[in-house]
């Protein structure tokens, strides 16, 4: 079977649109960037209309770049950025204010007043503690980095929103919503990979939370429908396209990751390392909260085969009075996830902040300069600490240094760093999940550091594979949509995974155990300045 699919990657600092043939093999990439505005501390807010324009300006270019036409696209995939929301209108499709940003933190104080008033029974009656209750519910923590408080914070700060929300004139969503509404025409729905990452979302029930949704003040019927991350998203509009090309599946990037390193498999994980680390864990087919402060998410939803019942023939289906196929279920699997504030952006700031090298290629080749980076320690809690331990009130640091340390010294130990949070993290998560690790899928511009890869499976003593494609994000929503299209199949899927380099454990157990015992030490030492 010939065609191609067509994958529309919006990050956030470009969108990406990649043709892939029915080989899964990417033949050609375009890129636009968008823009970034902070207007005043802590809000990072992007032109919605420049979102939109850029990511179709992305998807013309590419088809005509690879001299194909769009009759050749078998199906459209989407990956996005998550957390990050757009407010529109229902008639017009113009959006009503920026789309707030994942990184915004502008709704902190609206996320700590919530927090305090139901810890002291305030909010109700009952003393609920919403902390605890949205993480039963979602499986993530009170916090804005995600939607709701977001989408709560535009409908506070303008009245006429407010109203307008009540008469459901205007539709909010995350960037999967916003593309799809602008490539159909009118579709307004979500993925359920991305409408998990909302904090409105019961992951257990699979349904938007009215009790959430009350907590928050924000009416249901500005909330998109959710459909599976292979469900029938639309398609596209007539003169957009030389035909109408049908949306087939949508994934946020993290899950899209994971799908696309091949992770299908309880047990198995992957870490991007990138500006920081996202890790993330498939746990199987039953959500388990975690208890040891990492999030629950849903890693997708696909569809099953409708089947006949019990594969009786059509005439004694009809003599059975049977209904003639079971509907598909929609399989869900979950997975633990995991973010390090600080990777690849230690590496900046030795370039950057220190001047210690001019490319952040350039750390490997200093860090190798030593055999090790001795009693150094570098703390990199430049915004606080993410996961496992969540504390915004810790400071970087740098310990053990001697007149005899060198700027070689210190880019080893910043590289260790890394492998030492990644560590942190993956134990949190082996402690949560019944299924043991077994080896480690990497991705990110730093699992291209072959010193720090080895360190990293050195410290968790399972094999660290690296792929030979690195666009795995893209790649991963591509897979979904060639498999719901029948364009691919599993023999297609895992061909498209190709180990670049296998890192095995090589460290001693007694070797490996000092450099844990270290990087605690200094963890304990800034727990109690603090």
């Amino acid at each position: 079977m010939a065609g191609y699919i067509l994958a529309l990657d919006q990050g956030t600092t470009s969108s990406r649109a990649i043709l892939y043939d029915d080989h899964a093999r990417p033949i050609k990439m375009v890129q636009q960037p968008t823009t970034l505005k902070t207007p005043q501390a802590g809000f990072v807010e992007q032109d919605a209309q420049q979102i939109w324009q850029t990511q179709i300006s992305c998807a013309h270019d590419v088809i005509n770049q690879a001299g194909l036409l769009a009759t050749d696209v078998t199906s459209i995939a989407i990956t996005n950025q998550r957390e990050s929301i757009v407010m529109w209108d229902k008639q017009t499709g113009k959006p009503l204010a920026p789309a707030i940003i994942w990184q915004d933190r502008r709704t902190a104080g609206y996320c700590k007043t919530l927090a305090a008033e139901s810890a002291s029974g305030k909010t109700d009656d009952n003393h609920v503690d919403m902390a605890s209750e949205i993480q039963r519910i979602t499986g993530l923590r009170l916090d804005p980095y995600f939607s709701a408080s977001k989408i709560a914070w535009l409908l506070e700060n303008d009245p006429k929103l407010r109203v307008r929300a009540n008469k459901g004139e205007i539709a909010v969503g995350t960037i999967d919503s916003w593309l799809i509404y602008k490539l159909t025409g009118g579709e307004h729905v979500i993925d359920v990979t991305n409408a998990c990452r909302t904090l409105l979302y019961d992951i257990h029930k699979l349904a938007w939370s009215e009790e959430l949704c009350t907590c928050f003040a924000i009416p249901m019927n500005i909330l998109p429908t959710v459909l599976p991350s292979d469900g029938d998203f639309g398609k596209t509009k007539k003169g957009l396209f030389a035909k109408q090309i049908p949306i087939q599946a949508v994934l946020g990037d993290q899950q899209a990751a994971l799908f696309g390193q091949g992770c299908l498999d309880a047990g198995m994980a992957k870490n991007t390392y990138g500006t920081g680390c996202f890790m993330l864990m498939n746990i199987g087919q039953t959500p388990k909260l975690s208890e040891h402060k990492l999030l629950t998410t849903i890693a997708w939803q696909r569809k099953s085969t409708p089947i006949r019942p019990d594969n009786l023939s059509f005439d004694q289906i009809v003599q059975s009075g049977r209904r003639m196929l079971q509907p598909p279920k929609k399989e869900v699997t979950y997975a633990l996830e995991g973010s390090v504030f600080m990777a690849g952006a230690i590496v900046q700031w030795l370039r950057d902040n220190l001047g210690m090298i001019q490319q952040s290629g350039e750390v490997e080749s200093l860090a190798r300069q030593v055999d090790s980076s001795e009693d150094v320690v570098l703390l990199p809690a430049f915004t606080g600490l993410g996961a496992p331990y969540w504390r915004s009130d810790i400071s970087a640091s740098i310990t053990g240094m001697s007149r005899g340390t060198t700027k070689a010294h210190i880019a080893r130990a910043a590289l260790e760093a890394v492998a030492y949070q990644t560590y942190d993290v993956l134990i949190a998560m082996q402690k949560d999940s019944p299924h043991p690790l077994t080896e480690l899928r990497v991705d990110g511009g730093a699992a291209n550091n072959d010193l720090l890869m080895q360190f990293q499976a050195d410290l968790l003593g399972v094999p660290v594979l690296r792929p030979k494609d690195t666009e795995i994000t893209a790649k991963g929503a591509a897979l979904l949509a060639g498999l719901k299209t029948g364009l691919y199949d599993e023999a297609t899927m895992q061909a498209s995974w190709q180990v670049d380099r296998i890192f095995e454990p090589e460290m001693s157990a007694d070797t490996r155990q000092q450099h844990l015992n270290k990087w605690q030490q200094a963890i304990d030492r800034a727990l109690k300045v603090m």
